[in-house]
């Protein structure tokens, strides 16, 4: 266990709450980082019981880049000393990693692909109830259907992505496997590389939060809402995921259609039955269904296919039996990483457990596919997606307790009323 970094003096303790918001308090440098929290104020207690620890991980103690007397260290929030807090995000990923190990004796490994937006500016006024304007200011422009932003040349976007990258993996210990322009205007994303669900968890909270730190040293911002920009790609964490049994990538199997196991079918299966109630923890804003439409290289039904960028599963191309994995596509930077890949697994696993057959692949555009019935399709809103976990949560009850997923149905339920009560701009111009 590390204990101590050079010259350290203040830590940055970072935790996240139930929905995914990364929070910090600072305190002084010690052997021991346990600080108190109102969890009144985070959504985890009542206010007449509101005393919260967060006890830091010295695991992921890191020294600051830009400031000599300064770390960063990551905790989980316990209700004491000795006792996990039941709505702790992070020790969810914890459980199950231990649940995967000693039921199925199988060890997931995950990467995954983070989109997210760079922009000079993102302006907005608010004065309730009777103003409102947005004014984004892109870095540079694509064109729909012409694809000019993929792998584009931008010097200030290459600039900034270049020393994220660095940043990351000098100072936070983060491999970062490639990183590029995406489609969409002022659009970047950054290949994760792979490790174990905690560890990615951590990791994407962490490069979200360095993301934003360098953008604002440059005078810019980094934006993670799923679909800014009207008509343009949205932005996708896209899950890669494989199962190992030692030193065997149990999801290889070089008898089978290319390369593919029973067993990684079986966790399709298990991905695309749940997948309706998976999407209140994988796509979890209202701004998440506007980008989970046809025509965005996003999945909008329950297919998987073989190199297909439409459906919700697709099983990439792979050289070598230890690159034979799926990627689930539905997932966005607004969740909290935690319990999405917490829940992806569950749903896998179960599809394990059942022997769930995932049908056959899709070869064709889902986009094209008519008459897909209501259980084939994912939710159109925030609220559906509610609907469908609060019936369907039985493959999560192994590892997430009961008043967790209660919770996270209230308050997500909560933010759906209160955002979707506001009017929007293109309201005014075709209802006026």
């Amino acid at each position: 266990m590390t204990t101590s970094i050079s010259g350290v003096k203040w830590v940055e303790v970072h935790y996240t709450d139930l929905v995914g918001k990364l929070r910090t308090i600072s305190t002084s440098f010690s052997n021991e980082i346990i600080v108190s929290v109102d969890g009144s104020s985070i959504g985890v207690e009542r206010v007449e019981s509101s005393d919260v620890l967060v006890i830091g991980d010295h695991e992921t103690l890191v020294k600051l880049p830009w400031s000599s007397e300064w770390g960063r260290v990551i905790g989980n929030i316990y209700k004491d000393r000795e006792n996990i807090h039941l709505l702790d995000s992070r020790s969810i990923t914890q459980r199950v990693e231990k649940y995967s190990l000693e039921e199925f004796n199988l060890r997931p490994i995950i990467g995954v692909e983070l989109e997210f937006f760079l922009f000079r500016d993102i302006n907005v006024e608010y004065i309730s109830p009777l103003s409102f304007s947005c004014v984004i200011k892109p870095i540079d422009r694509s064109i729909k259907g012409v694809f000019t932003g993929y792998h584009a040349v931008n010097s200030d976007l290459d600039t900034y992505r270049y020393e994220l990258a660095e940043t990351l993996s000098r100072y936070f210990n983060i491999s970062v496997k490639c990183h590029h322009h995406e489609v969409a205007s002022s659009q970047l994303e950054l290949v994760i590389d792979y490790n174990s669900p905690l560890k990615v968890a951590d990791n994407v909270q962490t490069a979200k939060y360095v993301a934003k730190k360098v953008a604002g040293f440059k005078g810019v911002k980094a934006c993670f809402t799923p679909k800014p920009l009207l008509g343009e790609n949205g932005s996708g964490l896209h899950v890669h995921i494989s199962l190992w049994r030692g030193s065997e990538n149990v999801f290889y199997d070089p008898s089978e259609v290319r390369g593919l196991s029973q067993i990684a079918r079986y966790f399709i299966g298990g991905l695309l039955y749940h997948v309706r109630a998976l999407s209140a923890l994988v796509a979890p804003s209202v701004n998440s269904y506007r980008r989970l439409i046809p025509g965005y290289e996003a999945p909008v039904y329950a297919f998987w296919g073989f190199g297909n960028r439409s459906t919700c599963v697709r099983v990439p191309f792979s050289t070598t039996p230890n690159s034979t994995r799926i990627e689930f596509r539905p997932p966005d930077p607004m969740a909290n990483p935690y319990l999405a890949l917490s829940a992806v697994i569950m749903a896998g696993l179960d599809g394990i457990k059942k022997s769930i057959d995932p049908g056959d692949p899709l070869d064709m555009c889902a986009y094209n596919v008519v008459k897909v019935p209501r259980e084939k399709r994912l939710p159109s809103s925030l609220l559906e997606a509610l609907e469908e976990l609060e019936v369907d949560n039985e493959f999560l009850k192994p590892v997430f307790p009961r008043e967790l997923v209660e919770r996270y149905i209230e308050v997500k339920r909560a933010e759906y009323i209160e955002v979707s009560q506001h009017p929007s701009i293109i309201e005014l111009l075709v209802y006026d």
